[in-house]
């Protein structure tokens, strides 16, 4: 018994010691999972990039629109059909008409562009809030009507299919300031329609220096310098003074549960490049070859650049409400501006611009209208004198509707009124007298799972135009264009 014993305590010990060693050996067990962090101070769809104290968010969408637009009939102030415009009105003139040759059968009718944009948006907390990095980049390719240099005498094989990368936001943000491309600082109406807007609006983003003040109670400031030469109605002959690139623009706004108020305003420089004789330079007139000033022909080498600059600025209003009481999700927008020599508070720059070869074309073709900031008034080119020059005018009011008409099924509906006032040009010069445009527009869009839309939208657009110092027959001093076009979208964003 007792040598029994003595083997049993003899086993139970060198099992115990070899269980010891057995604890001390490398496991086989895998590693605890790493799991992403989801990040809530920001909002959803962030999350924690391991090992920082860093949230990133990805995101972006892939759309193909497909749109239809018939040839644009013309007509004189009489109401006959103009098929022709001749050199005698295309005067290539700094603020004239740009002449044209039976347009309806020299333009496409029918375009696609199919978008890819990708957003990054990173952010770390810092004592002074959030120290935020956003990225949108966006790339397209487009054909026919939708190619992004469209113009009159596109058609007959010209629509082949371009692809282009444009760079929508790259932007630093951090106690209040903004650095880099960001979303413009005037422009408070949506961008909701597929077609353009007769409001201010800047889809390529603003090159910009910003700061931004909250005051409280849903109060803010901004105050913002942005590159002058992003603003639309620049034509080539307005930008030639040095040290001018940048418009200064600042906005209050009031952010409540019912919607928001704003005021805004923007104010810079106008440059007009002239030789001695009064004659504006042409586009790539070499400044830098001219000799002292005389009274020769325009574009003479011997002429010297002289420049006539105005200041110009514009002032506008915008207020949304939510309007829950009609439908959930219900909201309207509403904007009133004046320009006094800043025509890019009035009008979208690369959609429904009178400045926009390519946007007048997609939508009314025809006759392009070319506006600028401001104009020379005296430019006869024969007293051997500087030019007289003043700005151009303009105001709009505008309005954008949202209604859901059930959970999956919405409408947007869009109304503007624009009118550009150039001031008396003299001279003998065929130029553009007061301009008025009107656009309508009004879409069904169905979303049968969240951040899936697949919508039509139809536009109608009408655009009266004077011209000054008219050498056609009399009974034409104005001509009537009105185009409607249709874009079938469908988009799928995450």
């Amino acid at each position: 018994m007792k040598l029994k014993s003595l083997m049993l305590g003899s086993a139970a010990t060198l099992v115990a010691v070899a269980g010891a060693q057995a604890a001390d050996l490398p496991s086989k067990k895998a590693a605890p999972a790493t799991y992403v962090k989801v990040c809530d101070a920001y909002g959803a769809g962030f999350f924690v990039i391991p090992g920082t104290d860093t949230c990133v968010k990805v995101g972006g969408y892939v759309r193909a629109e497909y749109q239809y637009t018939p040839a644009t009939r013309m007509y004189d102030k009489a109401g006959n059909e103009v098929t022709t415009i001749t050199n005698a009105i295309a005067g290539n003139n700094n603020a004239g008409p740009t002449g044209i040759a039976t347009p309806r059968d020299v333009l496409d009718t029918t375009g696609f562009e199919i978008r890819g944009r990708i957003d990054v948006d990173a952010r770390t907390p810092t004592a002074m809030g959030a120290a935020r990095t956003f990225v949108r980049l966006r790339a397209a390719n487009q054909s026919g009507i939708r190619r992004a240099t469209v113009s009159n005498y596109d058609g007959y094989g010209n629509g082949a299919a371009q692809t282009g990368i444009t760079l929508e936001s790259a932007m630093v943000q951090w106690a209040g300031f903004t650095f880099g491309v960001a979303p413009e600082n005037y422009a408070m109406m949506p961008s909701m329609m597929y077609n353009s807007n007769p409001w201010t609006g800047f889809p390529n983003g603003m090159n910009q220096l910003a700061y931004t003040a909250a005051l409280g109670g849903g109060l803010s400031a901004t105050v913002a310098v942005e590159d002058r030469n992003m603003h639309n109605a620049l034509n080539s002959q307005y930008n030639h003074t040095p040290g001018n690139g940048f418009m200064l623009v600042g906005n209050v706004r009031l952010d409540q549960s019912w919607g928001f108020a704003a005021l805004h305003a923007m104010v810079g420089a106008n440059s007009y490049a002239v030789n001695a004789n009064g004659v504006a330079l042409t586009a790539g007139y070499d400044a830098t070859a001219l000799g002292p000033h005389n009274t020769g022909a325009a574009g003479n080498a011997t002429n010297v650049a002289d420049t006539r600059s105005t200041t110009g600025w514009a002032v506008g209003s915008t207020v949304s409400f939510r309007l829950p009481m009609i439908a959930p999700g219900d909201q309207v927008w509403l904007t009133a501006n004046y320009s006094d020599g800043q025509l890019s508070a009035l009008l979208s720059n690369g959609g429904l611009s009178t400045v926009s070869t390519a946007g007048n074309a997609r939508m009314l073709g025809g006759l392009v209208r070319v506006d600028n900031n401001m104009i020379a008034v005296d430019s006869s080119g024969t007293n051997g004198t500087a030019d007289t020059v003043r700005n151009v005018t303009g105001w709009n009011v505008a309005g954008a509707f949202t209604h859901y008409w059930a959970k999956q099924w919405r409408s947007n509906f869009s109304a503007g009124y624009v009118e550009i006032n150039p001031p008396t040009q003299r001279g003998g010069d065929v130029a553009w007298g007061k301009g008025r445009l009107q656009v309508y527009s009004a879409s069904i869009i169905y979303s049968p799972v969240a951040n899936l839309d697949i919508g039509l939208e139809a536009q109608y657009a009408n655009l009266q135009s004077r011209l000054q110092n008219d050498p056609v027959a009399t009974g034409h001093p104005g001509l009537n264009e009105s185009n409607w076009t249709t874009k079938l979208r469908v988009e799928r964003s995450f």
